[in-house]
């Protein structure tokens, strides 16, 4: 933790100077445990809130803040338990970071704003859209869903789901850590679609804290968040991998996602082939077209 002193130091009378420095401490201690922001582009700019997703730190958004950076005022999130940053102790993932995050927006000011979300990070842009409705005017979704468990099953129900993530989320902090690895290794075909990709992806994954993973795979897989897309006031754009080896067609695809989005009426739905799940790693220049299609000009 890196902590500020709230005043300069002054010789103050040593009792003075040891309250002041505990509370200020304190109220260290107390900010942004969940996530880290770094910001780069254009201050000024349209600001543009990059969420990555399951164990992946902000580094995954480096191609597209190259690109973007002259236009856009860019914040990029990297979740605690992912990248460098520290991991954030027991308890719910999701609920804390969405309500930090709603936090951060109203100390920054940040208003207008197009939020971007992989995966995971996603659901944590829809949630906080639907948190702060008056400072979130864009949403893009890449390739994620609502209901994690329903693209697999389309008859499953939220009580099942319920009962599954729980378990998931055991499971997977239990096993030996190779174990683990190995398991994450045997998925990586379905993450990217080039071996350049891949490692990228499983670099990240050795570099995240697997209990973290864990309790966040688990309430994924454990919930239904459709119900929060009636409460989202933004526009929202979803971009969804598909490649031959896909096990839908595309169209059945994009079918099956509009359903997901049915709460969300205007939502539109993009299919970008030749790519999986890291659409920003295998297709960069059709997730950025995507991207700038719907961010506002920079003045």
């Amino acid at each position: 933790m890196r902590i500020q002193l709230c005043q300069p130091w002054t010789p103050l009378r040593w009792l003075v100077t040891a309250i002041a420095l505990a509370a200020c401490i304190a109220a260290n201690s107390d900010a942004q445990t969940r996530f880290a922001v770094e910001r780069s582009g254009a201050p000024g700019a349209p600001a543009l809130l990059l969420i990555p997703g399951l164990a992946t730190p902000g580094e995954v958004w480096a191609g597209t803040i190259a690109e973007l950076g002259a236009s856009a005022d860019i914040y990029t999130l990297t979740a605690a338990g992912f990248g460098d940053v520290p991991a954030a102790g027991e308890g719910a993932f999701l609920e804390p970071l969405v309500a930090e995050l709603a936090d951060y927006l109203d100390t920054h000011h940040l208003e207008s704003l197009t939020i971007v979300g992989h995966s995971m990070g996603g659901q944590v842009a829809l949630q906080l859209a639907a948190a702060r409705p008056e400072r979130i005017d864009r949403v893009v979704i890449v390739d994620s869903a609502p209901f994690f468990m329903r693209l697999f099953n389309p008859a499953a129900t939220p009580e099942q789901a319920a009962q599954y993530g729980p378990m998931m989320a055991a499971q997977l902090a239990a096993m030996p850590r190779e174990q683990y690895l190995e398991m994450s290794r045997q998925g990586l075909a379905i993450q990217s679609i080039t071996p350049e990709g891949q490692a990228r992806v499983m670099g990240w994954m050795e570099n995240a804290d697997q209990a973290t993973v864990a309790r966040a795979m688990g309430e994924i897989a454990g919930s239904d968040f459709s119900p929060v897309l009636a409460d989202v006031r933004a526009e929202a754009t979803v971009l969804v991998a598909w490649s031959d080896a896909a096990p839908v067609p595309a169209e059945q695809l994009r079918a099956m996602y509009e359903a997901q989005y049915a709460g969300l009426p205007g939502t539109q739905v993009q299919i970008i082939p030749d790519s999986r799940h890291f659409i920003m790693l295998d297709q960069p220049a059709a997730f950025l077209d995507a991207l700038r299609a719907v961010l506002p000009a920079a003045n």
